[in-house]
């Protein structure tokens, strides 16, 4: 039994016993991809098609990555340049004297803030789980992360968030997620174009990405479901945030794309495609981390691995990344060969993590 097959056979099953609403999953080789789908767009409706768009979530990061990386490579930007040029509310910021003591207790950072710090998020902001009371303010800030896009224009994103303290010096440590964001606002200001015309002028453009965008058909996004009060799936409002173009064009989590469109993006970062030259596409997927960095990045990276430019560097040559809502696609660069899975659910669904973890056990990625 091939991968595809076998993996198609556990996705149904999970269908089956109610661990997966609905999914498509897709494996490409050779410049050639297959496709499968399975289960309902909704409760009680029609066939999940294998053409349905996904929202990425954080599988959005990759994405962004190599959007970054091309405009790098275009000489845009530079690599290790402070970002206050472009970026002066974040000219001078305050650190908090431990990572987990209180918001008013800081110190000035002991250097600026790059683009190689934003990249591999390396910052200084993210997903702080080890400390509360800033995780809370930048929640009530409309700052904190998250699956879906911010709600607010970028200007208000960046002043709201500079006005909080980092949770470690720039370079120090790695927090998940919030660098993504304030890239997308980086690159908007570099070049004076939004992030979607960037990303469709330098990423889904070349790539023939036609269904790769921060806007989608409600009609062709299968219902998403998270976990209720009672541990039951409930329907997310997820298609209704696609529905007209953003105030935030987030490249945390903000774009919408097809099984089909991701394996396409995922083939070019073996040799670049038409994005990327060989050495930028080699950049991007090269681990950035330190051993102090990857020591602290509380699980969310796999035993051993690194992270480079918005991906997950595994140690066996594979790079990608999964996003909270039910999508995952990563290509080994090795052997060039990805694969990709977007289901219906969220990840807190009971046994929607479980059946994914053995469905890419099949795909071999």
């Amino acid at each position: 039994m091939d991968a595809l097959t076998a993996a198609r056979a556990e996705l149904d099953h999970a269908v089956t016993d109610g661990r997966v609403i609905g999914y498509v999953c897709g494996i490409r080789e050779s410049g050639g991809s297959q496709i499968v789908a399975g289960g309902v767009h909704e409760l009680g409706g029609r066939s999940v098609a294998e053409d349905a768009v996904f929202a990425l979530s954080s599988t959005t990061k990759p994405l962004g990555g190599m959007l970054a990386t091309a405009l790098l490579e275009r000489g845009v930007l530079e690599l290790d340049a402070p970002v206050e040029p472009l970026l002066p509310e974040l000219a001078s910021p305050r650190v908090l004297a431990r990572p987990d003591g209180p918001l008013d207790d800081t110190v000035p950072a002991d250097r600026p803030i790059t683009l190689r710090h934003l990249l591999a998020m390396t910052a200084g902001f993210g997903w702080v789980g080890d400390n509360p009371a800033l995780g809370e303010a930048m929640s009530e800030s409309g700052v904190g992360p998250g699956p879906y896009a911010p709600s607010i224009p970028p200007e208000t994103y960046l002043q709201r968030l500079a006005a909080l303290p980092l949770a470690s010096h720039p370079g120090d440590r790695w927090w998940y997620h919030t660098s993504s964001d304030v890239l997308g606002v980086l690159l908007a200001r570099a070049t004076g174009s939004g992030v979607a015309a960037l990303m469709e002028e330098y990423v889904t453009g070349p790539l023939g990405l036609e269904d790769t965008a921060f806007i989608a058909d409600p009609s062709r996004m299968p219902t998403c479901y998270g976990a209720g009060q009672d541990g039951e799936p409930t329907a997310l409002s997820t298609a209704e945030r696609f529905a007209s173009p953003p105030v935030f064009e987030s490249l945390a989590c903000g774009l919408a794309s097809t099984v089909g469109d991701y394996l396409t993006f995922l083939d070019a970062l073996v040799h670049g495609g038409p994005v990327l030259t060989e050495a930028g596409a080699r950049l991007l997927a090269t681990d950035q981390l330190t051993d102090s960095q990857r020591g602290a990045t509380h699980d969310m990276l796999g035993p051993g691995c690194g992270y480079g430019f918005g991906v997950e560097v595994r140690p066996d040559g594979a790079v990608g990344w999964a996003g909270g809502l039910g999508s995952i696609g990563y290509v080994d660069r090795r052997r060039g060969r990805s694969a990709a899975v977007f289901v219906t659910q969220s990840f807190d669904v009971p046994g929607t993590q479980e059946a994914l973890d053995q469905v890419w056990r099949l795909l071999q990625v």
